[in-house]
């Protein structure tokens, strides 16, 4: 199948459904859905945590969040800002506030939605690409920071769970390669806004070399899959896929 670049939503489609895969990513295929609301909602939320640690606090976040709200403050990509339901409009004010907490206590310096597209295994073009909300770099140490909008329960990573994470992991890895971090000088974050919880993150070097050879192992697995021999994995999430109208392999009971 077509993989222009493996990034960890891309693969979490993969692991989820291939044939949701197949119609996202290989064939290229427009949603057939509206995008859910709580995609928009998370849009919204990082671009106003953009807008204020890009304008280093100086201009107040309530103001910054009606901006964005209104309009004023383009999302980007032709996005709009979408009719909020009772239940995401009264999340916000918790939300920025956290977003405020955390943004004045580590300061306005660093990058923000700072963008990766690499080579894993150059010259073999085996590109990973994502976004970092935040980076953070002093001197030789770096902090990595990724805002979720989570609710409290099962889902959440926690102290116990999170050095398994994916994502961070990632992260971690891209920043060594690129900026010839060591390991060690690397620290990592989940900050869940409802409660503003952050649960932070340090990874081992091999823990590191681990995450880069799962990914180029998960690469060549979606570049050699047969797009006509790909099977359906239903199940509950089914529900949340764009394409379940045309699915061939889900059928509403």
């Amino acid at each position: 199948m077509k993989i222009n670049y493996i990034s960890v939503s891309r693969l979490q489609t993969y692991q989820t459904c291939a044939q949701q895969y197949k119609y996202k990513y290989h064939l290229e295929m427009a949603s057939l859905v509206e995008e859910p609301i709580y995609f928009a909602y998370g849009s919204i939320i990082h671009k106003i945590a953009e807008e204020y640690i890009t304008n280093k606090g100086e201009i107040p976040i309530n103001e910054i969040a009606n901006d964005v709200l209104s309009g004023k403050i383009d999302l980007g990509d032709g996005k709009k800002v979408p009719k909020l339901p009772t239940e995401y409009k009264n999340k916000i004010p918790e939300h920025i506030r956290a977003i405020k907490k955390i943004s004045d206590q580590m300061g306005y310096e660093g990058f923000t939605e700072y963008e990766f597209l690499i080579d894993l295994d150059p010259p073999n073009n085996v590109m990973v690409k994502g976004f970092i909300d935040r980076l953070i770099q002093k001197d030789d140490k770096f902090w990595i920071l990724d805002y979720k909008t989570t609710k409290k329960g099962m889902f959440r990573k926690n102290a116990k769970t999170i050095s398994g994470d994916l994502q961070l992991r990632t992260y971690a890895r891209v920043i060594q390669k690129e900026f010839g971090a060591k390991a060690e000088n690397i620290k990592t974050g989940l900050y869940y806004l409802e409660g503003a919880e952050l649960i932070g993150a340090c990874f081992t070097e091999q823990s590191l070399e681990n995450v880069e050879k799962e990914l180029i192992k998960y690469h060549s697995e979606i570049k050699n899959a047969d797009p006509n021999n790909i099977f359906g994995n239903v199940g509950q999430h089914c529900t949340r896929c764009d394409f379940r109208s045309v699915c061939p392999f889900y059928s509403v009971t």
